[in-house]
């Protein structure tokens, strides 16, 4: 079989085109620092790498719930403070120094602070963050309202338990709803149970934090046992005997708030452990993945650079080959 110049010209031309694509694609590695760009390269590495995309697009789902949780649970603590403080600084200001010689002006002076304080508690139990209510439990509507001067929570009143119709509501279930969250404790179930160890419970409910119920004929509410002091200071028939058993449920109950604002805080140091460990899972998939799908920069520029030279070396023996013309073969 005869040999011609055209024959010679097509092949070299094709593998010169193979060697000017192969020096490309090493180019792209080098200048991108990958491995492979099509998973038909390398099926079992671009596997690995789509599972560990996954599982890294996981927890920054776990971040952004980390966070926005720990925004939500600032905003309780600093609202929960509020009242914690406005309770504590009446109590020794005023309530506490309340004597059967306090006269009718200077009882309905702290009435008046009672007034202001029943105020910005109601104020603190409604705030909001975002869209929710931040003591509204698992519910968004307003968590505290008042109707004839009672107080009540999502329309019963905190005292009875009763709506409006007579409805009785179970204040223990809405003191202790759940709203759980996904933060990457690997959440589990047993059967159709939630198991609550693989969840963060992020409810607040204003029922826990306020009281509920009477107990001897005594509300638990802080702020209903705020206006029975309020109403005793401005009855005409004011004693101390009346008064006392409200001003010592009240301190009672004010105990719990704080107890409740340190307990606002161990959560949100568990949060602290719950973001440090998963950041710790994003550095580990990132090693991973540059294990995976990244090439060893020495290596690329290496095959690079002798591709090049291959690349070149082609080129110049084209020059030589090429240069050889029809006349040349019929000698």
């Amino acid at each position: 079989m005869r040999i011609t110049t055209g024959m010679m010209s097509n092949r070299y031309i094709r593998n010169l085109n193979k060697s000017s694509n192969q020096l490309n694609y090493l180019y792209e590695r080098v200048y991108t620092g990958r491995k492979f760009f099509k998973g038909s390269e390398d099926p079992v590495s671009a596997i690995k790498a789509y599972k560990l995309r996954r599982e890294y697009r996981t927890t920054e789902i776990y971040d952004s719930n980390i966070r926005d949780v720990e925004s939500f649970l600032t905003e309780a603590e600093t609202n929960l403070m509020q009242i914690s403080d406005n309770l504590e600084n009446v109590y020794t200001s005023h309530i506490k120094g309340i004597t059967g010689t306090v006269g009718p002006e200077e009882r309905e002076i702290i009435a008046k602070e009672l007034d202001n304080l029943q105020s910005s508690i109601l104020a603190s139990l409604n705030a909001k963050f975002e869209d929710k209510y931040v003591f509204g439990g698992t519910s968004n509507q307003l968590p505290f309202t008042l109707e004839d001067g009672e107080l009540y929570f999502k329309g019963y009143n905190v005292n009875t338990g009763e709506d409006k119709d007579g409805n009785v509501v179970d204040f223990d279930k809405l003191a202790n709803e759940s709203i759980n969250v996904d933060l990457g404790l690997g959440m589990t179930f047993d059967g159709d149970k939630l198991n609550k160890d693989t969840v963060f419970d992020m409810s607040m409910s204003g029922l826990k934090y306020m009281g509920f119920g009477e107990t001897g004929g005594i509300s638990n509410n802080l702020y209903t046992l705020i206006g029975n002091i309020k109403d005793e200071l401005r009855s005409p028939n004011f004693s101390i005997e009346n008064i006392k058993p409200y001003i010592d449920r009240f301190e009672q109950q004010k105990k719990q708030v704080l107890v409740n604002v340190t307990d606002i805080g161990a959560k949100a140091n568990y949060l602290d452990f719950l973001k440090s460990r998963n950041e710790g899972m994003q550095d580990n998939l990132n090693e991973k993945l540059v294990d995976v799908e990244m090439a060893d920069p020495a290596e690329a520029i290496m095959d690079f650079k002798m591709q090049e030279y291959y690349y070149n070396s082609a080129l110049a023996m084209g020059n030589k080959l090429l240069q050889n013309s029809f006349i040349d073969f019929m000698k």
